[in-house]
């Protein structure tokens, strides 16, 4: 299923957002790094986009799509409905 991926670098660490058709989904992490290093793990950023995203400035997130089956997205930590990151 395609889905658009948002990572958002926050003041306490980072959030990551999935949205598809059947819905959002929302994790927050401790460090921006440890939110791509999951991304990359998962399938929802590819290596080459995750060093483009270790260089942008706090504030930027990151956007991008990536085909993946979102029924295993709980299982990571992944919580369902509509979040917004910390401020």
């Amino acid at each position: 299923m395609k889905v658009q991926v948002t990572l958002t670098r926050t003041d306490t660490g980072a959030n990551t957002k999935v949205k598809s058709e059947s819905g959002e989904m929302s994790k927050n992490y401790s460090s921006w790094e440890e939110a791509l290093s999951d991304a990359v793990h998962i399938g929802l950023i590819n290596t080459v986009e995750a060093v483009a995203a270790k260089v942008l400035p706090s504030g930027f997130p990151l956007h991008t799509n990536a085909e993946l089956d979102t029924s295993r997205m709980s299982s990571q930590g992944f919580l369902s409905g509509r979040t917004y990151p910390p401020q």
